[in-house]
Protein backbone atom coordinates (compact mmCIF):
# COMPACT_ATOMS: atom_id res chain seq x y z
CA UNK A 1 0.00 0.00 0.00
CA UNK A 2 2.88 2.39 0.93
CA UNK A 3 4.57 1.68 -2.16
CA UNK A 4 1.50 2.14 -4.15
CA UNK A 5 0.75 5.72 -2.23
CA UNK A 6 4.61 6.96 -3.51
CA UNK A 7 4.37 5.60 -6.76
CA UNK A 8 0.72 7.83 -7.48
CA UNK A 9 2.36 11.02 -5.46
CA UNK A 10 5.49 10.82 -7.57
CA UNK A 11 3.23 10.69 -10.82
CA UNK A 12 1.19 13.55 -9.80
CA UNK A 13 4.53 15.75 -8.71
CA UNK A 14 4.59 17.18 -12.33
CA UNK A 15 1.08 19.24 -10.93
CA UNK A 16 3.43 21.05 -8.48
CA UNK A 17 4.32 22.94 -11.68
CA UNK A 18 1.21 24.59 -11.53
CA UNK A 19 2.71 26.71 -8.57
CA UNK A 20 4.69 28.95 -11.10
CA UNK A 21 1.61 29.80 -12.68
CA UNK A 22 -0.16 30.82 -9.35
CA UNK A 23 3.12 32.77 -8.66
CA UNK A 24 1.95 34.56 -11.65
CA UNK A 25 -1.70 35.47 -10.83
CA UNK A 26 0.34 36.46 -7.62
CA UNK A 27 2.68 39.19 -9.08
CA UNK A 28 -0.66 40.58 -10.38
CA UNK A 29 -2.07 41.42 -6.87
CA UNK A 30 1.46 43.34 -6.64
CA UNK A 31 1.24 45.76 -9.96
CA UNK A 32 -2.87 46.41 -9.38
CA UNK A 33 -2.10 49.65 -7.99
CA UNK A 34 -2.68 53.33 -9.44
CA UNK A 35 1.27 54.24 -9.45
CA UNK A 36 1.83 56.25 -12.49
CA UNK A 37 0.24 58.32 -15.31
CA UNK A 38 -2.66 56.39 -16.66
CA UNK A 39 -3.96 55.90 -20.37
CA UNK A 40 -6.86 54.50 -22.11
CA UNK A 41 -7.20 52.60 -25.30
CA UNK A 42 -10.84 52.93 -25.40
CA UNK A 43 -12.27 53.09 -28.90
CA UNK A 44 -15.55 53.80 -30.44
CA UNK A 45 -16.73 50.35 -30.27
CA UNK A 46 -16.44 50.23 -26.41
CA UNK A 47 -18.44 52.95 -26.40
CA UNK A 48 -21.09 51.06 -28.17
CA UNK A 49 -20.66 47.69 -26.39
CA UNK A 50 -23.44 47.68 -23.84
CA UNK A 51 -22.36 46.58 -20.11
CA UNK A 52 -24.25 43.20 -19.34
CA UNK A 53 -24.12 42.25 -15.81
CA UNK A 54 -24.93 38.34 -16.70
CA UNK A 55 -21.68 38.09 -18.45
CA UNK A 56 -19.87 38.09 -15.02
CA UNK A 57 -20.53 34.46 -15.06
CA UNK A 58 -18.33 33.76 -17.66
CA UNK A 59 -15.67 36.23 -16.38
CA UNK A 60 -15.63 34.47 -12.80
CA UNK A 61 -15.16 31.05 -14.10
CA UNK A 62 -12.24 31.73 -15.93
CA UNK A 63 -9.65 30.68 -13.11
CA UNK A 64 -11.37 27.20 -12.07
CA UNK A 65 -11.50 26.44 -16.55
CA UNK A 66 -8.01 26.77 -16.37
CA UNK A 67 -7.33 25.23 -13.88
CA UNK A 68 -9.34 22.42 -14.79
CA UNK A 69 -8.07 22.94 -18.35
CA UNK A 70 -4.32 22.23 -16.87
CA UNK A 71 -5.46 18.85 -15.22
CA UNK A 72 -7.00 18.13 -18.36
CA UNK A 73 -3.79 18.16 -20.09
CA UNK A 74 -2.20 16.89 -17.40
CA UNK A 75 -3.71 13.38 -17.70
CA UNK A 76 -4.53 13.28 -21.51
CA UNK A 77 -1.40 14.98 -23.58
CA UNK A 78 2.00 15.57 -20.80
CA UNK A 79 3.11 17.54 -23.58
CA UNK A 80 0.66 19.71 -23.93
CA UNK A 81 0.68 20.36 -20.27
CA UNK A 82 4.21 21.55 -20.39
CA UNK A 83 4.03 23.75 -23.18
CA UNK A 84 1.00 25.56 -21.80
CA UNK A 85 2.47 25.93 -18.35
CA UNK A 86 5.35 27.68 -20.18
CA UNK A 87 2.90 29.34 -22.91
CA UNK A 88 1.42 31.30 -19.29
CA UNK A 89 4.30 31.72 -17.66
CA UNK A 90 5.65 33.68 -20.93
CA UNK A 91 2.74 35.48 -21.03
CA UNK A 92 2.81 36.80 -17.96
CA UNK A 93 5.45 38.11 -17.97
CA UNK A 94 5.68 39.76 -21.03
CA UNK A 95 1.89 40.77 -19.73
CA UNK A 96 3.69 42.26 -16.48
CA UNK A 97 6.47 44.23 -18.97
CA UNK A 98 3.11 46.38 -19.91
CA UNK A 99 1.21 46.92 -16.45
CA UNK A 100 4.97 48.51 -15.54
CA UNK A 101 5.70 50.52 -18.23
CA UNK A 102 2.43 51.69 -20.02
CA UNK A 103 -0.75 51.30 -17.60
CA UNK A 104 -3.74 51.22 -19.08
CA UNK A 105 -7.23 52.02 -17.21
CA UNK A 106 -10.65 50.93 -18.17
CA UNK A 107 -13.39 53.49 -17.72
CA UNK A 108 -16.26 51.63 -15.73
CA UNK A 109 -19.93 52.28 -15.04
CA UNK A 110 -21.73 53.54 -12.17
CA UNK A 111 -24.04 50.50 -11.02
CA UNK A 112 -26.14 49.30 -8.13
CA UNK A 113 -26.32 45.83 -5.97
CA UNK A 114 -29.90 45.29 -7.09
CA UNK A 115 -29.03 41.81 -8.27
CA UNK A 116 -26.93 38.89 -7.50
CA UNK A 117 -25.37 39.42 -10.90
CA UNK A 118 -24.72 42.94 -9.68
CA UNK A 119 -23.26 42.16 -6.32
CA UNK A 120 -20.78 39.85 -8.02
CA UNK A 121 -20.00 42.64 -10.63
CA UNK A 122 -19.31 44.66 -7.70
CA UNK A 123 -17.32 42.16 -5.79
CA UNK A 124 -14.63 42.05 -8.90
CA UNK A 125 -15.07 45.89 -9.37
CA UNK A 126 -14.00 46.24 -5.19
CA UNK A 127 -11.33 43.98 -5.38
CA UNK A 128 -9.50 44.80 -8.62
CA UNK A 129 -8.51 48.12 -9.77
CA UNK A 130 -9.23 48.95 -13.25
CA UNK A 131 -5.78 49.18 -14.75
CA UNK A 132 -2.91 47.01 -16.09
CA UNK A 133 -5.59 46.32 -19.00
CA UNK A 134 -3.52 45.59 -21.62
CA UNK A 135 -2.84 43.34 -22.57
CA UNK A 136 -5.62 41.22 -21.03
CA UNK A 137 -4.45 38.20 -19.15
CA UNK A 138 -7.94 36.68 -18.89
CA UNK A 139 -7.95 36.70 -22.87
CA UNK A 140 -4.36 35.75 -23.48
CA UNK A 141 -4.34 32.35 -21.06
CA UNK A 142 -7.83 31.54 -22.27
CA UNK A 143 -7.33 32.08 -26.19
CA UNK A 144 -4.45 29.54 -25.53
CA UNK A 145 -6.38 26.86 -24.38
CA UNK A 146 -8.57 27.28 -26.92
CA UNK A 147 -6.03 27.00 -29.35
CA UNK A 148 -4.26 23.78 -27.23
CA UNK A 149 -7.99 21.87 -26.92
CA UNK A 150 -8.30 22.45 -30.91
CA UNK A 151 -5.40 20.37 -31.35
CA UNK A 152 -6.71 17.52 -29.14
CA UNK A 153 -8.72 14.78 -30.72
CA UNK A 154 -11.91 14.82 -28.66
CA UNK A 155 -15.03 13.47 -30.10
CA UNK A 156 -17.82 15.88 -31.49
CA UNK A 157 -20.01 15.81 -29.00
CA UNK A 158 -17.96 17.77 -26.97
CA UNK A 159 -14.96 19.44 -28.72
CA UNK A 160 -17.46 23.03 -28.68
CA UNK A 161 -17.69 22.62 -24.98
CA UNK A 162 -14.27 24.52 -24.45
CA UNK A 163 -14.67 26.71 -27.28
CA UNK A 164 -17.98 27.85 -26.21
CA UNK A 165 -16.82 28.59 -22.84
CA UNK A 166 -13.47 30.18 -23.90
CA UNK A 167 -15.12 32.54 -26.62
CA UNK A 168 -17.69 33.31 -23.13
CA UNK A 169 -14.73 34.28 -21.16
CA UNK A 170 -13.47 36.37 -23.86
CA UNK A 171 -16.43 38.13 -24.25
CA UNK A 172 -17.09 39.12 -20.68
CA UNK A 173 -14.46 40.98 -20.50
CA UNK A 174 -15.81 43.23 -22.38
CA UNK A 175 -19.68 42.95 -21.40
CA UNK A 176 -18.31 43.78 -17.67
CA UNK A 177 -15.92 46.62 -18.81
CA UNK A 178 -13.40 44.99 -17.50
CA UNK A 179 -11.53 45.40 -20.66
CA UNK A 180 -11.76 47.15 -23.99
CA UNK A 181 -11.67 45.66 -27.41
CA UNK A 182 -7.87 46.39 -27.93
CA UNK A 183 -6.83 44.86 -24.02
CA UNK A 184 -8.92 41.49 -25.89
CA UNK A 185 -6.80 42.26 -29.19
CA UNK A 186 -3.57 42.13 -27.53
CA UNK A 187 -4.17 39.15 -25.24
CA UNK A 188 -5.34 37.50 -28.36
CA UNK A 189 -1.87 38.46 -30.54
CA UNK A 190 -0.11 37.90 -27.54
CA UNK A 191 -1.62 34.05 -27.05
CA UNK A 192 -0.82 33.30 -31.04
CA UNK A 193 2.58 34.53 -30.53
CA UNK A 194 3.65 32.23 -27.52
CA UNK A 195 1.71 28.84 -28.90
CA UNK A 196 3.97 29.44 -32.22
CA UNK A 197 6.52 29.96 -29.97
CA UNK A 198 6.18 27.07 -27.36
CA UNK A 199 4.73 24.57 -30.08
CA UNK A 200 7.70 25.39 -32.65
CA UNK A 201 9.37 22.17 -33.08
CA UNK A 202 12.70 23.85 -32.65
CA UNK A 203 11.96 25.08 -28.95
CA UNK A 204 12.83 22.94 -26.01
CA UNK A 205 14.71 20.77 -27.96
CA UNK A 206 16.43 18.97 -24.80
CA UNK A 207 12.97 19.86 -22.76
CA UNK A 208 11.20 17.90 -24.85
CA UNK A 209 10.91 14.07 -26.24
CA UNK A 210 11.17 13.74 -29.95
CA UNK A 211 7.66 12.79 -29.92
CA UNK A 212 6.78 16.03 -28.52
CA UNK A 213 8.77 17.56 -31.26
CA UNK A 214 6.43 16.14 -33.74
CA UNK A 215 3.52 16.52 -31.71
CA UNK A 216 4.36 20.56 -32.06
CA UNK A 217 5.16 19.74 -35.72
CA UNK A 218 2.03 18.65 -36.84
CA UNK A 219 0.11 21.21 -34.18
CA UNK A 220 1.92 24.22 -36.56
CA UNK A 221 0.79 22.49 -40.17
CA UNK A 222 -2.99 22.35 -38.59
CA UNK A 223 -2.36 25.88 -37.63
Amino acid sequence: MKQKIMSTAKQLMPLGWLLTVMACSYVYGLTNGITRPLHTMEIWLDRIIPFNEYFIIPYIIWGPCIFLSFAFFFFKNRDAYYRMIICSVLGHVVCYAFYMTYQTYVPRPFITDDTIFLKLVHYIYSNDQPVNCFPSIHVLTTYMMMRAFHWEKLSKRVAWIPQFIGLSIILSTVFVKQHVVIDVAGGIVLGEAMILLVYHPAFGKQLFSPRSRKYAKNRQLQA
